[in-house]
Order: C-alpha cells, then structure tokens, then sequence
C-alpha cells in the first residue's frame, strides 16, 4: 500500500515538472505592472539566438523587449520574452527617469525589427550597424539617459551582459522564470 502511494505521489511530481518545462507561462506568470520601461531583463542562458552565453534585453515604453541576436535587433512582447529565455532577473533603474529616457532612445533608434551585424568586436561607443546585445543596452543608458554602466570606456568590446549590472544606477529586483 505504501509502495503504490509513494508510486502515485512519483508519478504526479513528474507530470507537474513536465508541464511547467513545457508550459513556462503557466508556471511563472508576470504581472505586467512590475515591468518598467527601462528594466534590464537578464539571462545567463537563452535559446541558440544567444549563443547560450548569458543574454540582456531593456524594456520598452510599450512593455516590449529589444535585444540583439544575430539575426539582429528584435523586438518581442514581455510574454514571449519570458518564454523564449530562463532564469530571467530583473534589474530596475534607481533613477525612474533615467530608465524612461533609455527606453525612448531604444523606441526612436530601434522601432522595429533592424538588420544587424551579430559581433561581439565592435566597440560600445560606435553607432555602427554592428551590434551585440549589451552594446545596445549599454548605448541606451550612455546615449538615451547619460548614464555608463560598468564604467567602460567607449572603446570597449565583447562586454559581457553581468558588466552592466550597476549597482549605482540598478536595484536587483525579482526572477521572472
């Protein structure tokens, strides 16, 4: 009797953890109203569009998600952001209006999906179309709201996505999946 309880109990923890593995969104729902424009959404994974080595978004006035893959800059809604990338934090700017003009830098400069050249060797201060994904992020701060994260000089390149979680300008708020 024991064994076939224990069995039973098993065999549902199995089934729930496939379903959240395959149904993210039903697991970590976000409510919309803790996103910001501005909020830097990290992963230290993602899909093969990230080359698996840790990834960065910012949000955007209108509750989208721009990043950079090597397809180029995309433009996706907060859900499906959510669902295409695990272990996702968020950091929120201390400064509320420095976070609103980042984001209305990426919303002029990148309104839609743009072709990029995917490299890691350009450096963050060239407003070339070679992109990466902390470039663009780094370069709405610097460019959008006056602000440097992670001190680096403009002729810095392949900095990676942990670089820019400035605790001066950043408050680490809470894991979205």
């Amino acid at each position: 009797m024991k064994k076939r309880l224990l069995f039973s109990l098993l065999a549902v923890l199995v089934f729930i953890i496939r379903y959240i593995s395959k149904n993210p969104s039903s697991c970590c729902r976000l409510d919309a109203s803790l996103v910001e424009p501005g909020d830097l959404l990290f992963s230290p994974i993602g899909k093969k569009e990230s080359f698996y080595i840790g990834h960065v978004g910012i949000v955007t006035g209108d509750n989208h998600v721009v990043h950079s893959v090597p397809a180029g800059i995309i433009r996706d809604p907060l859900p499906y952001y959510l669902q295409k990338f695990r272990g996702i934090e968020r950091y929120k700017p201390k400064q509320k209006d420095a976070g609103l003009r980042a984001a209305q830098y990426i919303d002029t400069h990148y309104p839609n999906h743009t072709p990029a050249d995917y490299t890691i060797m350009t450096t963050l201060g060239s407003r070339s179309h070679q992109q990466y994904c902390s470039k663009i992020v780094w370069q709405a701060y610097y460019y959008g709201a006056g602000i440097n994260l992670g001190r680096q000089p403009k002729l810095a390149v392949a900095v990676h996505p942990q670089v820019l979680k400035d605790s001066r300008y950043f408050l680490r708020m809470e894991r979205l999946t």
